[in-house]
């Protein structure tokens, strides 16, 4: 669901540096298979696409946003051929710098067993996409506590998804073997999380 062609060394070096990236996403990729992140991540995406977790998945509207856990590995699928939006990452130490924050972070948009879905009319896109685009402009300007105004954007955006019923279009798996190959696919991920040839394994 990103522009691959972004997400290189020098992408993630800044990420972790920072804690924080925000950047649109065009891209005609397929989707990609079980993964666990380091990173949450809140992304608004104009394309159709299917989201499989070990014991669900999620089917989306040509509109939603997604919220990812980077403890809960999943999968996806793109069902349209071309798809765009914004997408941010974060992690946790960026977010909870205070309670408040912290709070946000064990919302049901991140908890294990919740919605990490929600379905949006192109109204309710309106509400989101401003707030991606000012944590762009924020992103790259000098101002000393831009920080905490990414901080209140992402909050913002948290806020406004509790505001809106989560989408209810469950796809379920069709057979019992397909739930048991997801449920090893997602236990092996905890085991081998790696997501490309120049990363080791942590053996602590």
């Amino acid at each position: 669901m990103e522009n691959r062609s972004i997400i290189g060394s020098d992408f993630n070096a800044e990420l972790k540096l920072k804690g924080f990236k925000v950047y649109k996403t065009d891209s005609n990729s397929a989707g990609h298979a079980y993964s666990r992140k380091d990173f949450f991540k809140i992304n608004i995406t104009f394309g159709d696409f299917i989201f499989h977790y070990a014991e669900r998945s999620f089917e989306t509207a040509p509109i939603f946003l997604f919220f990812g856990n980077p403890h809960i590995p999943y999968s996806c699928e793109a069902i349209s051929e071309q798809h765009s939006g914004y997408t941010c990452l974060f992690s946790e130490d960026f977010l909870k710098p205070n309670e408040r924050s912290e709070s946000l972070l064990q919302s049901p948009l991140f908890k294990i067993g919740g919605n990490p879905i929600f379905n949006l009319t192109e109204d309710q896109a309106d509400v989101f996409i401003p707030l991606f685009q000012k944590m762009l402009l924020e992103q790259d300007a000098d101002y000393a506590y831009k920080d905490e105004m990414i901080r209140n954007y992402i909050s913002l955006l948290i806020h406004e998804a509790l505001k809106i019923q989560p989408a209810g279009n469950n796809y379920k798996y069709n057979n019992a073997s397909s739930r048991i190959t997801s449920v090893f696919l997602e236990l092996l991920e905890r085991q081998f999380p790696i997501e490309s040839a120049d990363q080791s394994l942590n053996r602590s």
